[in-house]
């Protein structure tokens, strides 16, 4: 019996399988970049951005007791936020619709209160989002108080390749921009930062921010470093 040939690779498939090479055949590892080079480097382009987006998510929240729910908004620096976010205090959630904090006064559109009103970042379960670009107590602060950094993988999305790691960190350094049950305890994290421009895109943090017992995960976006926004004390 003669044994048939293995038919050539039409160059439509050939291309196929070349662009698939490309895309995904480098994605499936951390690559040979110390970790820690990376999230210093992280830091470094975070702490020289004037401004930054950010977008706040959570689960596996508590259906009891006030908790931070979501938020979205602005950094700027110095010291300065424009956004809004969502509490919920016994199931029942609220929208602050503005939130703007400025040299060191946080004002908030308050339920049932015409205007802004100076606030207590306290009363409202949050730490002062002008904090967020602080370098040293800021969620750039996060990314070199980690411990047992670990490169977990690479994806891409459209052009931009990220890189993951995991890592722990001390609740007393995550209590800086969140409240922290258990200070003793160990936080998950997991960093993703962007090849190419090293900015930090996404941070995710799993710890008992409430329960001791029952653990909540928050996740935090960053994107249009530098965009220009102005932030002015509400009137």
């Amino acid at each position: 019996m003669r044994r048939r040939l293995p038919r050539p690779l039409t160059p439509l498939l050939l291309i196929s399988l070349l662009l698939a090479v490309a895309m995904f055949g480098g994605c499936s590892d951390s690559g040979t970049k110390d970790p820690r080079a990376v999230l210093t480097r992280a830091k470094n382009t975070l702490d020289t951005s004037p401004t930054v987006a950010f977008t706040l998510t959570s689960a596996d929240l508590p259906s009891s007791g006030a908790v931070l729910v979501s938020g979205d908004g602005v950094a700027k620096r110095p010291a300065s936020f424009s956004g809004r976010f969502r509490l919920a205090t016994g199931g029942i959630a609220v929208t602050l619709g503005g939130v703007v904090s400025v040299e060191g006064t946080l004002y908030a559109q308050l339920p049932f209160r015409d205007g802004y009103t100076a606030t207590d970042p306290d009363d409202l379960g949050v730490a002062d989002p002008a904090l967020l670009l602080d370098p040293r107590q800021g969620l750039s602060s996060f990314l070199t108080s980690a411990t047992d950094v670990r490169g977990v993988g690479r994806s891409r999305a459209g052009r931009e390749v990220t890189a993951e790691f995991s890592a722990r960190l001390p609740a007393k350094v995550v209590s800086r921009l969140f409240v922290v049950a258990d200070d003793s305890a160990a936080v998950e994290t997991h960093f993703f930062v962007a090849e190419e421009t090293g900015q930090l895109r996404k941070a995710t943090f799993r710890g008992p921010f409430y329960s001791g017992e029952n653990h909540t995960t928050y996740t935090v976006v960053l994107d249009h470093y530098g965009a220009p926004v102005p932030i002015t004390r509400p009137r």
